[in-house]
């Protein structure tokens, strides 16, 4: 049991979600040719959502209420899969540092 869940803009949710799920989800998405290509990933417990689009623009969603959002669009999907590791390994204020950081920088360290 996890306690991570993925919602499928395309109607699918997987509760207990572990890390392969994320990485299969990119792999569906990038295959995906309707306006439904985009998914969450949150957490049962903490405020923090990563909402993964087909265009690689992520949207950071978090705050005491879930009011606060950063956004970026990323130039590969190794990015995006940087931040789903992030997110497993729970560093939720790493994932926030690391994205306004892309915002300013445009590039991010994957190490």
């Amino acid at each position: 049991m996890t306690e991570f869940w993925i919602e499928k803009g395309w109607g699918v949710s997987i509760d207990n979600a572990e890390i392969a799920d994320a990485v299969n989800t990119v792999e569906e998405i990038k295959k995906r040719y309707d306006e439904d290509g985009v998914f969450w990933i949150g957490h049962i417990q903490e405020e923090y959502v990563l909402k993964i689009h087909k265009d690689m623009s992520i949207l950071y969603i978090y705050g005491k209420n879930q009011d606060k959002e950063l956004l970026v669009v990323l130039e590969e999907w190794s990015q995006a899969e940087h931040f789903i590791k992030m997110y497993f390994s729970k560093d939720f204020l790493g994932i926030k540092e690391q994205i306004k950081l892309f915002a300013l920088n445009k590039k991010i360290n994957l190490n």
